[in-house]
């Protein structure tokens, strides 16, 4: 039996299943806290192991990482996005959501030696997995290649053996021909409900620069794709109220940042339904608004030049 262990937990080899299992007791210990009590909000309440990284507007910081009490890896840190208890992309301004992705860049980069992927990724709810309500993402350095990473570099990487280009290359010429699925749009990044999503609302963005590696997309993309996200999240605030949601970073692994056959994208993944029956027998999702549909309620918020 395959196992790789650390400090709080084990990683488990499922052999039929051919997948990763993550035992994390340590989890059940997570402190659900609001305002009150936060650990994340500066002052004398502040709790958190020393950081190791930080953003900061003189003597103040804008945002800052620190490690995770509660690991899913030996190398799991905590993005905490403002000092502000009440910050949230949809109502930050895109500046302060170019903050948060170039910490997701910096400490992806920081993480991935002896790692063999890095997850970024970002819960808003409590359906979403939330504990503490302060706004912080998360990014782990994982020892081993997870099964879905492994089926999209494989995917990817037979695509452009046979076309000689990207498989997102072709995703997008035919999303951007189509139309239907479009969410919004400007001159660097496409967002779209994918055509097989795996959530309702799901919501794909991709630069139209494509490349392997989301960890050195350079500025202009970063502060486009915050542009986006924030169009994007505000429609779907205005469709829905406050969803909870899943933000989760696809990249190249570790090894892999340079491939041509790659592509990083990032994804929206709303949590409005539990998973039932069906899901759990046979682990093929079950969407309840198609995707055309809610692409096109989405538009119907959108404002392309919603201030920054």
């Amino acid at each position: 039996m395959t196992t790789h262990t650390w400090h709080g937990g084990q990683l488990r080899w499922n052999s039929e299943a051919r997948a990763w299992s993550v035992l994390a007791p340590g989890r059940r210990d997570r402190p659900h806290v609001g305002r009150a009590g936060c650990p994340f909000c500066p002052g004398p309440g502040e709790d958190t192991p020393p950081e190791t990284w930080r953003l900061s507007e003189g003597a103040d910081w804008l945002v800052r990482a620190v490690p995770n009490r509660y690991a899913l890896s030996d190398h799991h840190e905590i993005v905490i996005e403002s000092p502000r208890h009440d910050w949230d992309i949809p109502t930050g301004t895109v500046a302060e959501t170019a903050a948060v992705l170039s910490a997701w860049q910096v400490r992806h980069r920081a993480l991935r030696a002896g790692a063999a992927q890095v997850a970024v990724f970002r819960n808003h709810g409590a359906a979403a997995g939330v504990s503490l309500t302060h706004p912080h993402s998360q990014v782990t350095g994982l020892p081993v290649l997870a099964d879905s990473a492994r089926r999209d570099l494989e995917t990817a990487r037979e695509h452009h053996a046979a076309t000689g280009r990207r498989f997102a290359e072709d995703v997008l010429t035919a999303e951007l021909s189509a139309g239907r699925r479009i969410v919004f749009t400007d001159e660097q990044i496409v967002a779209f409900s994918p055509f097989a999503s795996t959530a309702d609302y799901e919501v794909a963005f991709l630069p139209r620069a494509l490349d392997a590696d989301f960890a050195t997309a350079p500025r202009e993309t970063i502060d486009a794709l915050a542009h986006s996200l924030r169009v994007v999240l505000s429609a779907l605030r205005a469709e829905l109220g406050d969803p909870a949601y899943n933000l989760v970073v696809r990249t190249a692994p570790t090894g892999y940042e340079d491939a041509p056959f790659a592509a990083w994208s990032l994804r929206l993944l709303p949590r409005l339904t539990i998973a039932a029956g069906l899901e759990l027998a046979t682990g093929i999702p079950v969407i309840t608004v198609p995707p055309e549909t809610a692409a096109a309620r989405l538009r119907t918020h959108v404002s392309p030049t919603v201030a920054s």
